[in-house]
């Protein structure tokens, strides 16, 4: 009982899009600033990414998912950003504001912008009402930071500063921030004196970690001033590499998986290839919930549907393997044989291989689930017409 009452709450975490946790700290001291990073979430195939500087750019390293979006990045300049998942605040300042995608704007700051008044002064006149529910923080190599929230964007030089899941503005003390993991790492810096190293920024994300459903993936720790970027796996503090950012962007532009970069005996790239099974897509998932019995209306209430979807999606769009996509929602639909929209996706899993008849059966049952389900009812004609073309032909 004890045991499925802790999955259930590990997975309340999870009741929306709340999957994609990360914590950041930064020191500075005697001119030297280490910045370091936590990125949380379910899946293992994050990258990196090394685009090489010109005359009139710096070079870069990015780092994100499959989809190749910018989750994070430094830039030879020193410049170091990441990107937070945040509660819903509404961003009202557009007025007269430049329509740009937030990952454009994003590469012309890393390709351009060395300090964080510049970042500032550009972010604010740009429409940033994507950020609702995110915000961005930079810190360049002075040790200054930047936190943009949307509407609001402001500076700061605390030689100590620690950023999560959470906005500086809605709160006025971060005992405030309900979040176990941010507090364990701060409690970790309260009862250590801060110690301006990597070793020592290493043990801090140690501590901002999470081992959960969606844990930490990976953790990077940057010197601004020498631009060594160390990497740890899979919450695995006890294993690291390090890189060299002016070494390796002499390479050319290349990209990596992370996992990749570590032995094959360690924990996190035994994790990386269990994840990546494509004949047995969802066996993470079956090991993390174990043998206890949650009902189905457990599983519909905690969001767990749209992990299954996120997972099917990823199989199916970034890696372009229907099949495997088709395999994670049959699991879904054993946990959840009533939830539409996990019909939905396995139809759309189908429609991608040209299985018309099984796509238009998951898009029927789909919608005797929910009739409202227009997405559905639309993919369910696509199918039709598909599979009435080939009829004729």
């Amino acid at each position: 009982m004890k045991k499925k009452l802790f999955i259930i709450l590990t997975l309340s975490l999870f009741g929306t899009s709340e999957i994609n946790a990360c914590s950041m700290y930064k020191s500075t001291k005697n001119g030297k600033t280490i910045v370091g990073n936590n990125e949380d979430y379910f899946s293992p195939n994050s990258q990196f990414w090394f685009e090489e500087g010109s005359a009139t750019k710096f070079g870069v390293l990015y780092m994100g998912l499959l989809d190749n979006f910018a989750q994070g990045a430094i830039n030879d300049a020193g410049l170091v950003f990441d990107g937070f998942f945040e509660p819903y605040l509404a961003v009202t300042d557009t007025l007269g504001k430049l329509k740009i995608p937030i990952e454009k704007a994003l590469l012309h700051v890393m390709q351009t912008m060395q300090r964080v008044e510049e970042v500032k002064a550009y972010l604010k006149t740009i429409d940033l009402s994507v950020l609702t529910q995110s915000q961005l923080v930079f810190v360049d190599s002075t040790g200054t930071y930047l936190i943009v929230e949307g509407d609001t964007l402001f500076v700061g030089e605390e030689p100590e500063k620690s950023f999560s899941n959470f906005y500086y503005s809605q709160v006025s003390s971060i005992g405030e921030v309900d979040l176990d993991y941010f507090q364990n790492g701060q409690r970790f810096l309260e009862k250590t004196s801060g110690r301006n190293t990597l070793d020592y920024c290493a043990q801090a994300m140690k501590n901002f970690a999470q081992k959960r459903i969606a844990p930490t993936q990976y953790s990077t720790v940057y010197d601004l001033k020498t631009l060594t970027v160390r990497v740890y796996l899979f919450h695995d503090f006890s294993n690291f590499v390090e890189v060299d950012l002016k070494k390796e962007l002499k390479k050319g532009n290349h990209r990596i998986m992370i996992a990749e970069l570590f032995p094959e005996d360690t924990i996190g790239y035994q994790h990386y290839l269990k994840y990546n099974n494509p004949e047995h897509p969802s066996l993470f998932l079956e090991e993390y919930l174990g043998t206890e019995k949650i009902s189905e209306e457990e599983f519909t209430s905690s969001g767990f549907d749209t992990i299954i979807i996120s997972l099917a999606d990823e199989w199916l769009y970034d890696k372009s393997n229907a099949e495997g996509a088709i395999k994670v929602c049959h699991y879904g639909i054993s946990l959840m044989p009533n939830n539409s929209k996990l019909y939905c996706k396995l139809g759309s899993a189908y429609l991608e291989k040209k299985d018309w008849n099984n796509a238009i059966k998951s898009y029927a049952k789909s919608l005797h689930l929910d009739p409202e389900n227009s997405e559905a009812l639309d993919k369910l004609t696509k199918a039709a017409n598909n599979r009435q073309e080939k009829e004729s032909n």
